[in-house]
């Protein structure tokens, strides 16, 4: 998923990034209404190379070392499995749309494919200079 689309819906579900630069981290406050506490869960993630975004759901974690009541853990794993969920149904539906039988996805892409091709030898070049081309597909 890429980075916007991803810092949309946490924001949208009520998530407050607080760093980001290639590695963004979100808030969400818990309230109970037992202990009449907030209690701060931390999610990061990680954006690639590539442009795509990783949520590191297994490092979740309360801010700060103080004990955190099991019904506030029940609330923010329910919170990490609706992201979670939300996450992967992103990418399933991206992964749909990706037109994967084609050498180039998109516009630049071609661009970019034209000019790697437009540089390289043909058969009969290569053989001039001793070399062996590719085998015909």
């Amino acid at each position: 998923m890429d980075k916007g689309t991803l810092h949309e819906q946490f924001t949208d579900l009520g998530l407050e990034r607080i760093e980001h630069i290639e590695q963004s981290t979100y808030r969400l406050t818990i309230s109970s209404d037992v202990t009449g506490t907030d209690y701060p869960l931390i999610v990061t993630t990680v954006t690639c190379e590539q442009g795509n975004t990783v949520v590191n759901f297994e490092e979740a974690d309360f801010e700060g070392g103080e004990a955190v009541p099991l019904h506030v853990r029940r609330a923010a794993l329910d919170k990490l499995i609706e992201l979670e969920l939300l996450f992967l149904d992103t990418a399933a539906k991206s992964l749909k749309e990706a037109n994967n039988s084609s050498m180039a996805q998109d516009m630049d892409e071609m661009k970019k494919l034209g000019n790697e091709m437009k540089h390289m030898k043909t058969g009969s070049e290569l053989l001039e200079n001793n070399q062996i081309p590719d085998p015909m597909q």
